[in-house]
């Protein structure tokens, strides 16, 4: 019989509701390994804070590498492929990577572009107060108020972001994780695979993101020096890669 994938059949869509219902199956038959993930995650977090100058500093390379390699570790390790670390579908892995962090940094720069719109179409003195608490919020010197008036800036911000997030890191993320494996990790082909899900992956970018953006709030709220943030960021990363293996198990290996 031949095989179905969503080129060939329209009706395929993917289940967010499902992937995160196997998600949770997976945490709860793994505890160890899940439990293990979230220690490791929070170790490199906390070292990059303790990084002087953070990503400024060129010691922040060797983290990025070492953390780049943890996670690979992790889809090896899923898939059962040995060995783990050290193969040749990590050096192959750096081609969709590559082009991935390509896309994440362009994103980057035109969301930290995208507030200063307002004021090159002459908003000027509507929006201005708006822009400078944004850039407040976002070098950590608002006032208490602020914060709380920021909140629905970043969610602004981080909206835009979810619009953005199924074309640019979405996709290219499944080519990562099938590079990996030592499969066919072309974009194009995930595109293929996955077309027709634009607002499946939208709902699971915004279940993504906003942790991050209430994480973010209510550490500068609490004034806990980044703690709540580190955490925040250290549990929604290790669910994002569980989630992404179950989503690229839907289109790659279920369907």
């Amino acid at each position: 019989m031949e095989q179905q994938n969503p080129k060939n059949n329209k009706s395929i869509k993917l289940n967010v509701k499902e992937i995160f219902h196997d998600v949770w199956h997976y945490i709860v038959q793994n505890p160890r390994f899940i439990t293990l993930l979230f220690a490791t995650n929070m170790a490199f977090m906390l070292l990059f804070k303790a990084i002087p100058g953070g990503i400024t500093n060129p010691l922040s390379i060797i983290w990025f590498i070492a953390y780049y390699i943890y996670w690979c570790f992790f889809y090896r390790y899923y898939y059962g492929l040995r060995p783990y670390i050290f193969s040749r579908a990590l050096f192959a892995s750096l081609n969709p990577s590559g082009k991935a962090l390509l896309m994440i940094f362009l994103m980057g720069v035109f969301v930290a572009f995208l507030p200063m719109l307002p004021l090159l179409f002459g908003f000027n003195e509507v929006y201005l107060d708006i822009y400078e608490r944004y850039l407040k919020s976002y070098d950590g010197i608002s006032t208490a108020n602020e914060i709380r008036a920021s909140l629905g800036d970043a969610l602004i911000f981080y909206s835009v972001a979810v619009l953005l997030l199924p074309p640019l890191i979405c996709k290219p993320y499944l080519a990562w994780i099938s590079s990996l494996r030592g499969i066919n990790s072309s974009i194009a082909k995930v595109r293929q695979k996955t077309q027709g899900n634009y607002w499946q992956f939208v709902i699971v970018s915004a279940f993504l993101l906003y942790p991050d953006a209430f994480g973010t709030y209510f550490d500068q709220l609490l004034n806990c020096q980044g703690w709540i943030e580190y955490t925040t960021n250290t549990v929604v990363f290790v669910i994002t890669n569980i989630i992404f293996a179950k989503i690229y198990d839907f289109f790659y290996i279920k369907n």
